[in-house]
């Protein structure tokens, strides 16, 4: 699954990079300046932007325009994404 995401983000002209967080790992609010794609290909991940909660599991992809303040969160068994950016 991770190979797909990062053909199919390579399809759309981007570079995609996979990264991985443990169980229960807290990413802190913060904001890219461009535009953020994730797919989520292993185990959980949740997004909170605003009030909104984003529950994201393999197969799940996110688009966050430039400038979107959000904080995430990993499932009880960690996560692996693939992510890229575009500019805004």
């Amino acid at each position: 699954m991770p190979a797909e995401a990062e053909t199919v983000l390579r399809g759309q002209g981007l570079d995609p990079q996979r990264w991985s967080a443990g169980p229960d790992a807290w990413f802190a609010a913060h904001a890219h300046p461009e535009h953020k794609i994730l797919v989520c290909v292993a185990g959980a991940i949740t997004f909170f932007v605003g009030d909104e909660r984003w529950p994201m599991a393999p197969g799940d992809r996110l688009d966050l325009p430039a400038g979107t303040r959000h904080e995430a969160s990993a499932g009880p068994a960690g996560v692996t994404c693939v992510e890229a950016f575009r500019a805004g």
